[in-house]
């Protein structure tokens, strides 16, 4: 059974990376989400009035609610595996998430523009290949791991790990257009590019879309995986402010990150750390270890020398706590030969 003074050590331990996040994250977050929250309810009302095509509205009500569900999946992260997402990527995510589902699904920017399709399939082959490497990384740097792997390989894994998610959503789209009838392979083409071209290419339009999109990824994910290499080759703070951390405690995020130069994260995780003990303590939020107040005179060592030291009252006295005049009457009688012995 815990004693209530565990429970609040416990209780003080608690990590909640979601209070790293800042406040552009938050206000990013809940603009992004109030809009896709009302192109939702706009798809309903015209839903309900008949005004568009039934499937259609549909179809946008359906990206919406997954656009939802996939714009918590980076707290959700945070919250259940103490993990740190740093704001650039968090913002990143939430960026492209909304320009995916909001301005290309529902905007229907994909229909009218292939240059909109190969910017996300950048993106998102920087953001996929980022996070690989910090989980390649983080499991790389963690204690309870083994078996270290050299720089090269971390990059490596990283790069692979980016690829296979790439091949991944081409599976994806080609799933969908072959059982629900989408165009997310592009097989009907833009209406920029059907101007350009006056033939239909031989491998078809939805052929070239795919390598397309798996050579821009593949690309990003390249650049992103040699800066990678180069940072952890030169021991260089190149990408340590973009990759995901594992937060186990404050006090060793601290040493970390110190460690790692962010300071940016040191500061956030201080401020949440006294937070976390203010909820606890009741206003007395301040850690222990970054308190900048010189120590009190009753917190001053003991002075061996015999010099002076002032107690409660104001009386000077010594180390021994005897005041100086008692000390030096009994110095002189110390002093003084022992007439009777002598004679």
């Amino acid at each position: 059974m815990q004693t209530k003074s565990t429970k609040k050590r416990n209780k003080e331990d608690e990590i909640n990376p979601i209070r790293l996040n800042t406040l552009t994250t938050r206000i990013v977050y809940w603009l992004f989400e109030a809009l896709i929250a009302s192109t939702m309810i706009a798809s309903i009302v015209l839903l309900a009035t008949g005004k568009q095509s039934r499937e259609t509205q549909t179809t946008h009500i359906i990206l919406c609610a997954v656009a939802l569900v996939l714009y918590n999946i980076p707290s959700f992260i945070q919250w259940r595996f103490r993990v740190y997402v740093p704001s650039v990527l968090h913002i990143f995510t939430l960026l492209f998430i909304t320009a995916h589902f909001i301005l290309g699904e529902v905007g229907e920017m994909y229909s009218q523009s292939a240059v909109f399709d190969k910017i996300l399939h950048a993106t998102s082959g920087v953001a996929i290949a980022t996070i690989g490497f910090s989980l390649v990384n983080m499991f790389n740097t963690s204690s309870n791991t083994h078996l270290k792997l050299s720089p090269f390989f971390v990059a490596f894994s990283s790069f692979c790990f980016a690829l296979a998610i790439a091949v991944l959503w081409e599976i994806f789209e080609f799933a969908s257009d072959s059982l629900v009838g989408t165009n997310m392979q592009r097989y009907i083409p833009p209406d920029e590019l059907r101007q350009a071209t006056d033939t239909a290419p031989a491998q078809g339009y939805g052929l070239i879309d795919t390598m397309n999109d798996i050579i821009v990824s593949t690309i990003a994910a390249f650049v992103v995986c040699v800066l990678g290499y180069v940072s952890l080759r030169t021991k260089r703070n190149l990408m340590n402010r973009f990759l995901l951390r594992k937060i186990p405690d404050y006090d060793t995020a601290i040493a970390e990150a110190e460690e790692a130069g962010d300071t940016k994260l040191v500061r956030a995780l201080k401020k949440a750390r006294a937070a976390a003990l203010e909820e606890v303590h009741g206003g007395r939020g301040k850690h222990p270890h970054d308190e900048d107040e010189p120590p009190s005179d009753k917190d001053a060592p003991p002075n061996n020398e015999g010099e002076p030291v002032s107690g409660e009252d104001g009386e000077q006295g010594t180390a021994s706590g005897q005041p100086a005049e008692e000390e030096e009457k009994q110095g002189e009688e110390i002093s003084q030969p022992d007439e009777t012995i002598s004679e």
